[in-house]
């Protein structure tokens, strides 16, 4: 017994010391995490909104809001998480850009879409994370699929066989990061006018 209870006493010690060196490791590095997901956002807003050379954040929201939705086994939802302004080197606004998430095939599919200021039309669009399946799904990151977005306005239908051509053999991530774009521009643009 004696044994026993000397080799539970030595393996708690041990899992309260890796835990502990967990948590002071997770500790150290969660602040180098942040700041290198800040820099990779700021380098995608920079590369959405032409001319910008800085930026600031206009709203925040929950950072995941696709949920999964126990009826349909799926997860649904989308709309906007973030909204930053641009600004050129006069410090006039150059746009807005907004981060947008929808409901692939894989998963979540998070999205930064980079607005006009002036005419109100999307200057680009750039996927920041997805799980769609490699070959297929993975070519929303493609330029000729993210290009169909540039130029359209609120006034555009943005809806996949509208305007937008589907993806062959993925038509669920194309409709996800058109859904997503559509629903996210709305809610943007709103948020950006009242703030102005």
């Amino acid at each position: 017994m004696n044994e026993s209870v000397r080799m539970i006493v030595v393996l708690a010690v041990i899992a309260m010391l890796s835990g502990g060196l967990l948590a002071g490791v997770y500790e150290w590095t969660s602040g180098i995490i942040a700041e290198n997901e800040l820099r990779e956002m700021q380098s995608s807003v920079f590369q959405v909104l032409p001319g910008t050379v800085r930026i600031e954040l206009l709203d925040t929201a929950p950072s995941t809001l696709v949920e999964d939705d126990p009826t349909t086994m799926r997860e649904v939802e989308q709309t906007t998480t973030q909204i930053f302004v641009g600004y050129d080197d006069r410090d006039d606004v150059t746009g807005f850009a907004f981060v947008g998430e929808g409901a692939g095939y894989g998963g979540a599919i998070r999205i930064l879409v980079g607005v006009d200021d002036n005419s109100g039309a999307i200057l680009g669009l750039a996927v920041l994370s997805h799980s769609e399946t490699p070959g297929l799904g993975s070519k929303i990151e493609e330029a000729s699929f993210r290009n169909q977005f540039v130029g359209k306005t609120l006034d555009d239908p943005i809806a996949v066989g509208k305007d937008i051509n589907a993806l062959t053999g993925a038509t669920v991530s194309s409709r996800a990061v058109t859904e997503a774009v559509r629903r996210g521009f709305a809610d943007a643009a709103a948020a950006y006018e009242r703030s102005r």
